[in-house]
């Protein structure tokens, strides 16, 4: 098959991507979860303010620099703010057909990439989150050094060193992937080495000079040092740790099927190295070795990128990569009757598990927001009309502590540098810093989420229990502001609070 054929089939597998991405998840109403710090962080780089300097982020910036530019260009509509996740998860599948088309034929790389494409079409994932980003650029950059080193071309290992570096700026710890990479780029000549070294200069400079032209660097690097020394501890999770949420009507082995699911992220790196080196022992070909130990190193340093958040979730953002390795290992092991076999069952599931993904949309009722008419999976609308009756657009708001997506959906705006509070992993540096905020510029509402200690420990399990009280916030806000709403939320009560005013 010609290069120009598979690319255009590359290009129609990256279309309907992008195409069935985009309806299942780009205008869903989900206020829980990390992603209102990004899209409240969009929100407030629009309005002339920057990451570090005016607001408190625990990673890398460019994510907020992307939510920003698009937050200003639509007006901070929703469907356009998911667009960068959409064309992450989009590319995904697409680098999974190229990968594969470089060692199969063309049906099978997209047998593996739709397989793939069923797998990561997940609601609750589907949202703006800085690893969607630093996951696309990184397999980006994994794409480039293959055909860099087929090629030999250092324009493309400087290309690889350009796009790695723009994935360590949305995830630091991407940062682990450049040792792979810069070996592999080294076995082609010091030339080639120095090409990509220098693409990662470019990135890091140019954006290392950004944020010290708007007085950022030296607050981004004393926020990556707090990151360091806190966010460990409360956020460490074993290896694979998988949420299958609640489903009190299922059987002990539904339950158990649901987990096993989840659990692919976490599984398919292992298989693919372990599988590639009981290959490589017990068979006599090892044509390819110069490609796959450098993809296979790469595999193992996307994977050690999770840590130590390393749930399932996370390690779905890097899984691309380990599922070629794994559906090539396939390719080797297997006859061409039975790959004709197993691809049938695999693609027959995928299908089965993507359809009803794509009709579900079809029975979301439309519901109006001040970021856009967005479609309702559940009770999100409820919620945030019985927030809309207190707060106006415009009207200052702490949310408080773990509840960022507030500001952006109210269009409310917060007097605080913090967007969230973590319990358990916030200081009380950080604490007293946040009360000092309100007390200098007192918001008129509170929207508390009132979080019982066992929710936070099932979110962030290695919580030290003496930081949850977050006892000076607590007090400041019972002194100064009185609850008029209560409203029922997942794990616990959303209470609306006022200002009371002072006395004369």
């Amino acid at each position: 098959m010609t290069n120009v054929r598979k690319a255009r089939i590359g290009a129609a597998i990256f279309l309907l991507s992008f195409v069935c991405l985009y309806w299942i998840a780009a205008d869903i109403l989900e206020i829980a979860g990390d992603e209102g710090m990004y899209l409240e962080g969009g929100r407030r780089i629009a309005m002339g303010q920057q990451p570090y300097r005016d607001f408190f982020v625990l990673t890398g910036p460019l994510t907020f620099w992307i939510q920003g530019v698009l937050a200003h260009l639509s007006a901070m509509k929703l469907a356009i703010m998911r667009l960068p996740v959409i064309l992450d998860a989009a590319f995904l599948a697409w680098a999974v057909y190229w990968l594969a088309s470089r060692y199969t034929g063309s049906a099978y790389a997209a047998g593996a990439a739709f397989s793939f494409l069923a797998y990561e079409s997940r609601i609750r994932i589907l949202k703006v989150n800085h690893r969607w980003d630093s996951g696309a650029l990184a397999t980006a950059a994994i794409v480039t050094a293959l055909a860099a080193h087929r090629s030999g071309r250092r324009e493309l290992w400087a290309a690889c060193g350009i796009l790695l570096a723009a994935a360590a700026w949305a995830t630091p710890s991407m940062a682990i992937v450049a040792l792979p990479l810069l070996a592999w780029s080294g076995r082609k000549g010091m030339g080639c080495a120095a090409a990509f070294l220098a693409g990662g200069a470019i990135t890091s400079g140019a954006a290392g000079l950004y944020l010290h032209w708007h007085g950022a660097l030296l607050p981004m690097i004393e926020s990556l040092r707090w990151t360091g020394a806190n966010y460990t501890a409360p956020n460490r999770v074993p290896y694979g740790s998988v949420w299958a949420g609640a489903m009190p009507d299922a059987a002990a082995w539904q339950y158990a099927v649901a987990s096993g699911i989840l659990m692919v992220p976490a599984v398919l790196p292992l298989a693919a190295i372990f599988g590639w080196m009981w290959l490589w022992r017990t068979r006599e070909k090892r044509g390819d070795i110069a490609e796959m130990v450098p993809l296979l190193g790469a595999a193992a340093a996307l994977t050690l990128t999770g840590w130590p958040r390393w749930t399932s979730d996370t390690l779905l953002h890097t899984m691309a990569l380990s599922w070629f390795l794994c559906a090539l290992l396939l390719y080797r092991l297997t006859t061409p009757r039975q790959r004709f076999w197993w691809c049938g069952v695999v693609l027959v599931v995928s299908a089965g598990s993507l359809l009803p993904k794509l009709v579900a949309p079809w029975n979301y009722p439309p519901q109006e927001t001040r970021v856009g008419t967005l479609r309702d999976p559940g009770n999100q609308g409820e919620i945030l009309d019985g927030l809309e009756r207190w707060v106006s657009p415009g009207d200052t708001l702490f949310s408080f502590p773990y509840l960022p997506s507030a500001y952006y959906f109210l269009d409310a705006r917060n007097p605080s540098r913090y967007t969230f509070l973590q319990p358990g992993m916030m200081t009380s540096e950080d604490e007293r810093r946040a009360v000092a905020d309100l007390q200098l510029a007192p918001p008129r509402w509170v929207v508390y989420e009132n979080f019982p200690p066992d929710a936070v420990f099932r979110i962030w399990p290695g919580t030290d229990p003496a930081r949850i009280p977050m006892t000076a916030m607590n007090e400041y806000l019972s002194a100064h502001y009185r609850q008029v709403d209560s409203i029922a939320w997942e794990t616990a009560r959303l209470v609306v609070m006022e200002r009371v005013p002072a006395a004369h």
